[in-house]
């Protein structure tokens, strides 16, 4: 299917440039992992609402070989669409950014336009952390939660995550084929390595997502530039002996990450998965925690959620 790009919404666009702001005047030298955590936090209260609805949450610890990880739930009414649903949700950040409070209101808003009971994972970052701890947290976390749904109610389990998060989403799901995955919904996630598409060269200067940025959350989490065939790593290497799980793989026009989206979905859907694509054609990556103070990325997310309903109702 062609998409028609369309131009950038324009306060989505000031969002992001707002947010960009905010690392103004800073020498590339101090943006160290810590201070672009930092500016990811320090920009969230620009995406809240506060009349927005507020399902009950508590914190969590996932108990893992070796390290414990923070993890939020977010429980569903008992008359929730999809309350026997989990979803299991790893936020983006490139891999070195993001938390549970970053990702906090679009955990809710997922949780409750879904339906569903949702666990936000914080898996273990770079590049304190390099590859493979971040995909290894991810894959245990999800096995971890696949076990422990009784206790919350639900018997099925809906795979999500944003960007760097969507990524480690989809390597859980390929390593654990024989946990059944009701759905999977991967939201622009980072596929690949190739900044030289078309994508990268066109829409990689911004605003939002910009291809120099990504080469460097691509360093912390690998250590290096080498090109990198593990498909732990690089999604593009996946072989699937399997069928593929359901999937709605969602992708923005004015994103750099764009082609990679595109190729991913491509590549489970020749691999035997039933695939929906879906393009915000007038969105730049990130539009995820837009989600309760713009309408345009509430609109595509809405469309995207429907998707997801619909998998989880087959």
């Amino acid at each position: 299917m062609t998409t028609t790009p369309l131009p950038l919404d324009a306060h989505s666009a000031s969002l992001l440039l707002q947010t960009a702001a905010l690392a103004q005047g800073i020498p590339a030298d101090q943006l160290t992992p810590d201070k672009r955590r930092a500016l990811m936090r320090q920009a969230t209260p620009m995406l809240l609402n506060a009349s927005a609805p507020r399902l009950g949450s508590e914190s969590q610890r996932i108990p893992l070989l070796g390290r414990s990880l923070p993890a939020r739930l977010y429980q569903a009414a008992a008359d929730a669409p999809h309350a026997e649903v989990l979803c299991v949700f790893f936020h983006g950040g490139g891999w070195v950014a993001g938390d549970l409070y970053t990702h906090d209101h679009a955990c809710q808003f997922l949780a409750q336009h879904v339906g569903c009971t949702l666990l936000s994972v914080q898996y273990r970052k770079s590049p304190e952390h390099r590859f493979p701890a971040p995909c290894d947290d991810a894959a245990d976390a999800y096995a971890w939660a696949y076990a422990q749904r009784g206790q919350w109610g639900c018997t099925r389990v809906l795979l999500c995550g944003d960007s760097a998060g969507g990524h480690l989403a989809a390597h859980a799901m390929h390593t654990h084929p024989a946990l059944p995955v009701a759905a999977a919904w991967l939201i622009y996630p980072v596929a690949d390595m190739q900044f030289g598409n078309t994508s990268y060269t066109e829409r990689g200067s911004g605003p939002g997502l910009m291809k120099a940025g990504m080469v460097w959350f691509w360093e912390q989490f690998l250590g290096s530039m080498e090109p990198m065939q593990d498909p732990r790593a690089v999604l593009m290497r996946q072989v699937w002996l399997g069928k593929p799980p359901p999937t709605v793989v969602s992708v923005a026009w004015h994103d750099p990450l764009h082609d990679e989206g595109v190729d991913y979905a491509a590549l489970l859907e020749k691999a035997g998965g039933q695939v929906t694509l879906l393009t915000a054609p007038d969105m730049a990556h990130g539009y995820l925690r837009q989600c309760w103070v713009n309408d345009s990325a509430r609109a595509h997310l809405l469309a995207a959620i429907a998707s997801v309903r619909e998998l989880l109702r087959s």
